[in-house]
């Protein structure tokens, strides 16, 4: 589900006009444009952006539109539309799904149905499926699934209502944008997505990404009760979050959800780095060492400064100063790994160190804790920590 625009053959004034007319129907429709130095991003929902880079004298527009809908397609076909309106030149428009053909939207939003019902049935036969990424365009870590249930992109339903639901029904629970206007749904469905994906909880003003999304959240909540004061919200959740963030409470008088929205990284997620996965919190702040070729997974904080524990993790035994030590240790069996572990007090610092043996790969585990009474809880996230099934 790929729509492209190629701009072709231009030079370098040509190509600063493009940008400038790309910025004016960005704040035209009130979507985000940010540079990232090697290519530039236009945010358009939660699973819907575009990127923009050059390749010589050509400017290419990408948008992968499998994870947000049928309306972000037809939204992207719309805005490479208006570009070439606004801007004479070469173009080539790149649309698997032939919607440049014949905008017709009553058959791409079908395609996204069938695309779904593939999906649903792959949930329910396939193991090997669950334990990748079928909920989010991108990300650096996975919900882990509990018994009865099953993980979408706007939180986990229960499994029986899973089967017994029509792919029509599910279609916002997999998809943010499902109609051709971003009606009161559209922005429901933004903020429980980015509640499942990106929602932290208590640790919402971590840091200014997470402060940032947590201000999405409350806004895309806000505009959906403005557009349909009757339609049901996360109120629970929103009233929470505002009070973090010290906004005012606007949806006060709108009807609740049923169902309670679900945020994943509140609890142990599955944090990816390249074919490995490491368990622990999904509220831990991400960083990479180059050097050690190495995830950092620190443990969230509500003021700066502090800290609990930290993970590092990396395929290659350099981060394990005493190697050799951890490999005398009494290997365990759990669930297809073998397992080298040594508990020991480094300078005053509870310390594991850790050797993760899965199909004739190696993950190697450093993690050091503020005080002792941390060290079995993450001892039980390095335990349950692994390659991706083979």
């Amino acid at each position: 589900m790929l729509a492209q625009l190629i701009c072709k053959d231009r030079n370098h004034k040509e190509m600063d006009e493009l940008y400038q007319v790309l910025g004016a129907l960005c704040e035209r429709e009130g979507i985000q444009i940010e540079d990232r130095g090697d290519r530039v991003e236009i945010l358009v929902c939660p699973q819907g952006k575009i990127v923009v880079s050059e390749d010589d004298r050509t400017m290419i527009l990408t948008a992968n539109t499998r994870h947000a809908g049928a309306g972000f397609h037809a939204f992207v076909i719309e805005l490479y539309d208006a570009i070439q309106q606004e801007v004479p030149g070469e173009y080539e428009v790149v649309d698997d799904l032939e919607y440049v053909n014949d905008g017709d939207f009553h058959r791409l939003h079908h395609i996204y149905e069938h695309e779904l019902d593939y999906v649903k049935n792959m949930i329910l036969t396939d193991p090997e499926f669950r334990d990748r990424n079928y909920l989010y365009d991108e990300t650096y870590f996975l919900p882990r699934s509990e018994e009865g249930k099953i993980l979408t992109s706007t939180g986990e339903m229960d499994k029986n209502e899973f089967i017994k639901s029509e792919v029509h029904d599910l279609m916002d629970h997999f998809y943010v944008w499902n109609d051709w206007d971003r009606d009161a749904r559209f922005y429901r469905n933004a903020a429980l997505t980015l509640l499942a994906k990106e929602g932290r909880g208590l640790y919402a003003r971590m840091n200014d990404e997470t402060e940032k999304v947590s201000n999405e959240i409350l806004d895309y909540l806000e505009i959906a009760h403005e557009k349909d004061p009757d339609l049901p919200l996360p109120v629970k959740q929103y009233a929470e979050l505002a009070e973090l963030m010290d906004r005012d409470n606007k949806l006060k008088d709108a009807p609740e959800m049923e169902k309670e929205a679900v945020q994943y990284r509140t609890r142990e997620v599955y944090h990816l780095f390249e074919d490995a996965r490491v368990v622990a919190p999904g509220t831990a702040e991400r960083s990479y060492d180059p050097v050690t070729s190495s995830i950092n997974l620190m443990a969230p904080y509500t003021e700066e400064g502090q800290w609990s524990w930290l993970i590092q993790a990396s395929k290659k035994p350099d981060i394990l100063p005493e190697y050799k030590k951890v490999m005398e240790e009494e290997p365990l069996e759990e669930e297809g790994k073998t397992v080298w572990i040594d508990t020991f007090t480094e300078d005053g610092i509870p310390t594991i160190d850790a050797v993760i043996e899965q199909d004739d790969q190696f993950l190697y585990i450093h993690a050091v804790a503020a005080e002792e009474k941390t060290i079995p809880y993450l001892r039980s996230c390095i335990l349950q920590s692994g390659f991706f099934r083979q």
